[in-house]
């Protein structure tokens, strides 16, 4: 139920802010890089794709609204697959330092909708499913171009500050790189 207003609230808020005229509403898609912070595993390849409302508080400074679906996880070695999937609510300020050029920084909750370990092995592939933390949070930090008319290329990274599997000390990380474009 909570999860529900949540990502009920975020679209709602997206949308009123689309609704004035110093604001918009839009589309992102783009690549994810994934792992955990400890190091001791290998990246995993992903995507997401979302959507987005900015609005402007002034000239220089915005509040961007998101609701995303983000793969995440990693490569554990031994040829295991660890694949997340996250419904991702980031809520980004952003600051425009020189028009195009902005710099953004914000919170960000996620949501676990599925997981799966994949091992390959010699004659086939297991696959099992398991639980993860449900809620992942952390800060998000980045920087892009906004470019006219209503484009949108930036780079994002992502730091967990939560554990994502319950009695480990496992966080993590992602890398996005992204286009957004508005509607």
């Amino acid at each position: 139920m909570k999860i529900k207003f949540l990502v009920i609230a975020t679209l709602f808020s997206a949308i009123v802010f689309a609704q004035e005229n110093n604001s918009y509403f839009g589309i992102k898609a783009g690549y994810n890089l994934s792992s955990l912070r400890s190091g001791d595993v290998d990246n995993r390849n992903g995507f997401h794709v979302g959507v987005y409302g900015e609005h402007q508080i002034n000239n220089n400074v915005s509040f961007q609204p998101e609701l995303i679906y983000s793969q995440l996880g990693f490569k554990d070695g031994d040829n295991q697959k660890i694949k997340l999937d996250y419904i991702q609510i980031p809520l980004m300020f952003k600051a425009y330092i020189l028009k195009p050029l902005y710099v953004e920084l914000g919170p960000q909750v996620g949501v676990t909708i599925s997981k799966k370990e994949e091992t390959d092995f010699i004659i086939g592939t297991s696959t099992k499913t398991s639980e993860p933390n449900t809620f992942d949070w952390g800060i998000n930090g980045g920087v892009g171009f906004a470019i006219n008319p209503g484009v949108t290329i930036g780079l994002r990274y992502y730091y967990g500050l939560s554990s994502a599997y319950k009695d480990s000390d496992e966080f993590n990380t992602l890398f996005q790189a992204f286009v957004g474009i508005t509607l």
